[in-house]
């Protein structure tokens, strides 16, 4: 959401009259609110057109989106995350997102009926304005502009359910009273003219440097038109699409750059928010203003809801570059017993990939001036760090710091992982893009660690790596184990670091079968809508 238009925004939705919106736990087929348009009082100024685009961007701070409210009931990108293999719930298996988890989620979960209203309330609000901005008097070159965005927006949602929900309405234009009903498409036929639409659209939004403070830039629509091609195996579009956006902005470095550390932690602080780095961002404004985040809430201590995984923790390297188990660095014991709550082994946090700390908050880490050691309020000892601001919990029901939701190094992480998929370019032009990453951390080039010469298994082992520890908790892990096939060994990792350690609440589950690689379709909807069918592995 556009910061400067937020209050804006907020007097529209409680005066009624931004009339595109309803209730984010409302179904998205709802055609008789009573806060539907009037047609012939809206849709007249250019003003209208900046709020109705505000409207978009302000659906994405949705608590089951792009915000969280653990405590609140909420399906969040931590609670998403913390249902993978990078996370756990602390607080047992009845919170949201545990059954997928467990393997034993059904139709009716809320957890799955949340995100795709929170997705679909997007879509509603971006298809309102794509309809009608063309009626408001305003130069053609802006018109083109709103809608460019609202399209590139409206994509990006239909990322999001596709990854998971595979198969789902595809709706480009307002539902009427004739049309309160519609069927689901199947994946491809929705992403074919996702990115046709792109690539007519996203030209007509402003570069960086010309978009406006807040809204999306082109190489922020190139980026999303490059995940929604890299998530469904279009390679070549893909890196078309994230060869628009590399060398237009660097990778985050703090102060002269050789604090590594703080190269990648200081990212995450609300100082370094509008960093070049990060390509397109969900704004939050707190205290006090009714537009804050939920997301950091941790009742003045790390976090104890929801938690990191020791699996994800073991994932990052050594600062040589080479796994735990290989490392000469390693302090630490890899003796089974070795590590526990009462008895941290301290010494396995020596030496490591310095995305680790930035990412995790582990035995012997302060928050706030405290330090912690074997009292951590997590099972696995491995609370989260990133998105947290301990500095400044008295606001954690209202925080400020935005959510980035695409950032440079996933662009240069996806763009190598296209080409190496491709196939037929050079270590050297490949592996480029993922030093890159590397030495912001001060990690080893791939030529220095894992040599020269690599083949396509060993370059997808180090990028889907890098992956991992540089983007965790940033709601991509889903995505990325069901498209890459992996979702069955995510979970028979955590039950083997489970029985390792000792630790874990919620029991990683065998997979049922097919049905527990994509989302069933919200049971409410199904009842619903005679239209929309339940996918076969859910029947």
């Amino acid at each position: 959401m556009v910061k400067s238009t937020k209050n804006i925004c907020r007097v529209l939705f409680f005066s009624g009259v931004l009339l595109v919106t309803s209730a984010c736990s409302d179904s998205f087929l709802q055609t008789d609110s009573p806060n539907q348009p009037s047609q012939t009082t809206y849709w007249q100024t250019e003003s209208d057109a900046l709020m109705a685009l505000t409207a978009c961007y302000d659906a994405m701070q949705s608590q089951n989106l792009y915000d969280d409210n653990i405590d609140g009931w909420k399906f969040g990108f931590l609670g998403r995350e913390t249902s993978t293999d990078n996370g756990d719930h602390t607080w047992g298996d009845w919170m949201l997102g545990s059954s997928i988890s467990k393997c034993a989620s059904s139709t009716t979960d809320e957890c799955f009926s949340m995100y795709w209203n929170a997705n679909y309330e997007v879509i509603k609000r971006c298809n309102m304005l794509v309809e009608n901005v063309e009626r408001i008097p305003m130069e053609a070159e802006k018109i083109d502009a709103y809608k460019a965005e609202a399209i590139a927006l409206r994509a990006l949602m239909y990322c999001n359910l596709t990854s998971v929900f595979r198969d789902v309405p595809y709706l480009t234009k307002p539902l009427t009273l004739a049309e309160a009903q519609a069927p689901k498409a199947e994946r491809s036929q929705i992403i074919s003219p996702l990115l046709e639409d792109l690539k007519t659209w996203i030209p007509k939004i402003p570069v960086i440097g010309k978009a406006q403070k807040g809204r999306m830039s082109q190489e922020a629509g190139y980026a999303i038109m490059g995940r929604i091609a890299l998530f469904n195996q279009r390679w070549d579009e893909a890196i078309t699409a994230y060869k628009n956006v590399v060398g237009k902005v660097q990778l985050f470095k703090s102060g002269d750059g050789t604090d590594y550390a703080a190269n990648y932690a200081d990212l995450f602080k609300e100082q370094n928010e509008t960093a070049a780095e990060v390509l397109l961002s969900v704004h939050f404004k707190g205290p006090g203003l009714g537009e804050g985040s939920c997301f950091g809430v941790c009742w003045s201590a790390p976090m104890n809801a929801i938690e990191g995984s020791m699996n994800l923790c073991d994932d990052f390297y050594c600062i040589d570059g080479l796994p735990i188990d290989k490392s000469p660095l390693f302090k630490g014991s890899l003796v089974q017993g070795a590590h526990t709550k009462a008895n941290p082994d301290m010494g396995r946090y020596e030496n490591r990939d310095p995305r680790m700390k930035g990412t995790l908050m582990l035995p012997g880490m302060e928050w706030n001036g405290k330090l912690f050691t074997n009292n951590l309020p997590a099972s696995s000892t491995c609370c989260i760090r990133k998105w947290y601001t301990p500095e400044d919990t008295v606001n954690e029901y209202d925080g400020s710091l935005d959510f980035y939701v695409i950032r440079y190094a996933e662009v240069l992480l996806s763009l190598a992982e296209a080409m190496i998929e491709k196939g037929g370019y050079p270590q050297a032009e490949i592996t480029g893009y993922i030093n890159e990453v590397r030495a912001r951390v001060g990690m080893p080039a791939v030529e220095v660690v894992e040599g020269t010469n690599l083949n396509k298994e060993e370059l997808r082992a180090i990028v889907r790596h890098e992956r991992r520890v540089e983007l965790a908790f940033e709601d991509l892990r889903f995505a990325d184990l069901y498209r890459w096939g992996e979702f069955e060994n995510a979970q028979k990792r955590m039950q083997k670091d489970q029985s390792f350690y000792g630790f874990g609440v919620v029991s990683r589950g065998n997979l049922r079968g097919a049905q527990d690689l994509v989302w069933p379709i919200p049971q409410g909807e199904i009842d619903t809508n005679p239209m929309l069918e339940q996918h076969s592995e859910w029947k």
